[in-house]
């Protein structure tokens, strides 16, 4: 035994250092060298060490790189020599999660690619069960009143029965009383039926009335109840009817016994329809829908095929057997199916995307690195081989040999399917975000991170510029996502899925009209990453199935946009200038007459524009600024004031020109307001630029949408300009 355990750890040792080999080779391009020379090595390369808050450099092992330790020595692993974690040059790189790899280095590790394409995966899954009885045409006959079981028309479990069919016979002194009763209350209302006194004719027919329902609630049938009024004399049995059509399964009494009220007597099930109970694996449920039909076959009738169609899921995975309880409904008209048949189950589907006939974006099963709920996979540059992009996406159903891919990735893309791990591992050690260590460690001095998500890759102030510095779309709109963000959040505290699965959606929407082009160096791949981790959040909080996995995916959520608010400095606007809703509705009233100025500009219409700044005017009377208080005041009276004086130069223009001077500063107070105050319209509002007005000095102008009307040029330039930035959504 002691030979065979060191055999075992000889074989260990070797194959832990054919691996490190590989990935140091990976990580350097060359053969190992000594570690305090790594850093000569890369000296010019645009590669330095990571360091941790106190200037120590970070070392980890090429084996293990979750070790990250604040000085040299041996991994506590595998004992290897640990090398300096060094961050790469950002100046050339599209993405946070990129390395670039040798040709001899690719070779060394064995990378090999595939295509992103579209394929119809047909995915089959086979499933046992057996044949049961459908609960809900399963009745019971009970002995309505206590008595003696004289005679059983149905003597034997199996027989088929007909609806309305007798089934027993019962001796009942009870029910003898209530029928005399019955017909004494008959007679009394026939001898009283000419008496002139309403109260007694009526007081009669109730107890007609009460007698024969207390007969009904014995048993009869209602030509039973008629019989005995018609006869005149009562019957000292009862017959029980058989309620439904069916199988006798259970016969629990025998003739000359005696019974109670409730006993039960015999159990009739329906096998018209029959139910098909089927063991799914947990990995099947995803291809398994209600409503979905579902072809099984039996040993009794080789060949034949049967289909029934999904009714039920069962929301509890057993333990013992880790499968979940699949309802088929059936017809079973000719009874040819019998409760208790097992049945084998194949369930075909194709892989086309819900809806349309296309084939589904698929990657094979090998190319992801899955943690959690979360999926990696590494994208080759189409442009240079060995450059490789850390990417995460969110993965379907596994569909044999391949994943479904919902987001993420395009058709065409290779991602690696062979040294993928060699590769994650060679991004961790230059310090940057990948499976083991997602987002982070490099703004951590690279150390690494074993809680949840939250810590974020952060911009260093020479790298990625403050919000003020910001693209002005960028950075409006970026702004703006906030109050999508907080509705999403109020969602997620109710609980109601349908709720959160919808504002998931509407955040998803406003973040991929969030446009990051304008954005340069560092600030590009931090949106780029930041646009990645919340779009994915957003698709699997659309999904999440329990509010357990909500709050799961809205925490890890929640960090990634803290980063992203933080790594690009959007610190929201001061709460103490929010205005009340009457006064931001009033405010709405003035930008919809600023709206009809400037369309009438754009169409060159004088009369039109002054008409509409007479409005605005108007409107402008008849905000109450007295809701508003301290800073909120002075703000809406400086805008007010920018407002009125543009407007007076409206009013006193000669010409279009002229009163084109005045739209600048009715704009730019108009825009002071809705930023710091809020306004209530429909839809969003955008301020557009156009840096030709005004012998190029250049002027603003709102409008609701980022079609271009250009108020100064007129139709001479009518689309001259371009969208500044968002002011609301």
């Amino acid at each position: 035994m002691k030979r065979l355990i060191n055999t075992r750890l000889i074989l260990t040792i070797l194959l832990a250092s054919v691996v490190a080999f590989a990935v140091g080779y990976i990580v350097r391009g060359t053969g190992h060298q000594p570690a305090t020379s790594l850093l000569d090595e890369h000296a010019g390369h645009g590669l330095e060490a990571s360091v941790d808050e106190g200037g120590n450099i970070i070392w980890t092992c090429s084996m293990h790189p979750q070790i990250q330790l604040p000085e040299p020595g041996n991994c506590p692993i595998c004992f290897m020599e640990l090398i300096p974690i060094r961050r790469g040059d950002d100046s050339t790189a599209t993405s946070l999660r990129g390395i670039e790899i040798s040709e001899e280095a690719r070779l060394l590790a064995g990378i090999e690619t595939e295509p992103v394409q579209r394929l119809d995966v047909d995915v089959e899954r086979r499933m046992v069960g057996k044949v049961d009885y459908d609960e809900t045409r399963v009745r019971a006959i009970t002995a309505w009143t206590g008595g003696r079981v004289d005679r059983m028309f149905v003597d034997y479990t199996g027989k088929e029965v007909k609806q309305g069919q007798a089934m027993v016979s019962i001796y009942s002194p009870e029910l003898l009383t209530a029928q005399v009763e019955l017909i004494e209350a008959h007679k009394a209302l026939e001898d009283l039926k000419d008496s002139k006194l309403p109260l007694i004719r009526n007081t009669a027919q109730r107890m007609v009335e009460a007698a024969g329902e207390k007969l009904r609630l014995l048993g009869l049938q209602k030509s039973q109840i008629e019989a005995v009024v018609r006869q005149g004399r009562p019957s000292d049995h009862i017959t029980i009817h058989a309620p439904q059509g069916g199988v006798v399964l259970t016969k629990n009494v025998n003739e000359g016994q005696y019974v109670t009220t409730g006993s039960p007597i015999y159990s009739i099930a329906d096998l018209s329809v029959v139910w098909v109970i089927l063991e799914a694996y947990e990995s099947d449920l995803p291809w398994v829908e209600i409503g979905q039909q579902v072809a099984f076959q039996t040993e009794a009738y080789p060949g034949k095929t049967f289909g029934g169609t999904v009714v039920y899921i069962d929301p509890v995975v057993s333990e013992k057997t880790r499968t979940v309880r699949v309802r088929l409904e059936v017809s079973n008209r000719d009874r040819s199916l019998k409760p208790g048949m097992l049945v084998r189950a194949v369930r075909h589907r194709d892989g086309a995307t819900a809806g349309t006939s296309e084939p589904r974006l698929v990657i094979p099963a090998t190319a992801p690195l899955i943690t959690g709920k979360r999926a990696v996979v590494y994208v080759q540059d189409p442009q240079d081989p060995g450059r490789f992009e850390g990417r995460e996406i969110v993965l379907g159903p596994k569909a044999g040999a391949h994943y479904i891919v919902k987001n993420g990735l395009e058709e065409g893309e290779r991602v690696v399917t062979r040294g993928n791990f060699k590769i994650d591992s060679a991004v961790q050690i230059i310090a940057r975000p990948s499976m083991m260590s997602p987002v982070g460690a490099e703004s951590k001095g690279g150390g690494h991170d074993h809680g949840p998500r939250t810590g974020q890759p952060t911009a260093s102030p020479a790298d990625s510029p403050p919000g003020r510095e910001l693209p002005p779309l960028f950075a409006s709109k970026a702004r703006l996502l906030d109050a999508t963000f907080r509705e999403l959040e109020g969602a997620v505290v109710t609980g109601d899925l349908a709720l959160t699965h919808l504002a998931f959606g509407v955040f998803n929407k406003e973040l991929r009209l969030i446009d990051g082009t304008g954005l340069e160096r560092r600030a590009a791949l931090l949106w780029r990453e930041y646009a990645m981790l919340l779009g994915n959040d957003a698709i699997i909080g659309a999904e999440v199935p329990d509010t357990r996995r909500l709050h799961q995916v809205f925490a890890e959520m929640k960090g990634h946009y803290a980063g992203f608010r933080a790594a690009f400095n959007l610190d929201a606007p001061e709460e103490a200038l929010a205005a009340p809703e009457s006064f931001q509705r009033q405010l709405g009233a003035v930008f919809a007459r600023y709206e009809h100025l400037s369309e009438a500009l754009a169409a060159d219409d004088m009369a039109g524009a002054q008409a509409a700044a007479d409005a605005m005017a108007e409107a402008l009377r008849k905000v109450d600024m007295a809701v508003l208080g301290g800073p909120a005041h002075n703000v809406w009276m400086a805008a007010l004031a920018r407002m009125n004086d543009g407007l007076a130069v409206v009013r006193e223009a000669g010409d279009i020109v002229a009163v084109r001077t005045g739209l600048e500063p009715i704009s730019v107070g108009l825009a002071e307001a809705i930023v710091k105050l809020g306004v209530q319209t429909e839809g969003p509002v955008f301020e557009l630029f156009c840096p030709m007005a005004f012998d190029y000095d250049g002027a603003t102008w709102l409008q609701r949408d980022e079609s271009i009307r250009n108020p100064y040029m007129g139709q001479a330039m009518p689309t001259c300009g371009e969208t500044n930035q968002q002011l609301k959504q």
